[in-house]
Formats: structure tokens, sequence, C-alpha cells
């Protein structure tokens, strides 16, 4: 499922994907697209789990996910490939009780690196 939504983000080009937190209702999968936030899915309660423990599978180096707990991960296609395009994703897991509860940013090959995250 996550790779998937991540695909369909990439055919948008979209810089980032979002897992955003609703008290009123399903969870929203969103694509940043230019500063606009493009849903892509609504999410229940069990879908929200299933994404986010599909998506820290895929970074490099996962070990063990724990619902709710903030990590910093990179998705560079060591344990699965990347869409077409696509060099790296850095994944911000966030902590239970936020807004969000993943933003992942998208590199896409020619981009420019500032250097900030060691890639």
């Amino acid at each position: 499922m996550f790779h998937t939504y991540l695909t369909n983000a990439v055919n948008v080009h979209a810089s980032e994907i979002q897992l955003r937190s609703r008290d009123d209702g399903p969870d929203h999968l969103v694509a940043m697209v230019r500063g606009d936030a493009v849903l892509m899915a609504e999410l229940d309660d069990a879908q929200t789990n299933d994404l986010l423990s599909q998506a820290f599978a895929a970074c490099d180096g996962a070990d063990q996910f724990t619902p709710g707990a903030a990590r910093m991960m990179r998705m560079t296609g060591e344990r699965k490939g990347l869409p077409t395009g696509v060099t790296q994703v850095l994944m911000q897991f966030m902590a239970a009780g936020g807004g969000r509860r993943l933003v992942g940013r998208i590199a896409y090959e020619g981009d420019l690196c500032c250097g900030t995250c060691g890639g």
C-alpha cells in the first residue's frame, strides 16, 4: 500500500507525502504538489497503522516499528526499489498526539542538495 501511494505521489512530482492525523474522522494521506495538499486517501486506524508499518519496513536499516514513536529514517532503495527518478525519501515518523504522523520528503534525480540531511 505505501509503495503504491509513494509512486502515485511521484507521478504528480510531489515534494512530500504526509499522513495527517484527524480527530473528527479518518486520517488523510496527502501529496504536497507545488505547495498544495492533494488528498490521496482517507485511512481508518487499521489502514493508518498498516501504512506506517509498511513505510517503516521500507526504510534503510529499519528494525522494529513502534507505533507513536518519533524516528528519522531514510529510504534509498536498499530494502525496496524506489520509483523511477527518485534518489531517496527522508522519512520522519512523528510522535503520537500531533497533527501529522508521517512526512516523507522526496528527492528526485537532478535535485540540488543543500547538505543538511547528510545526503
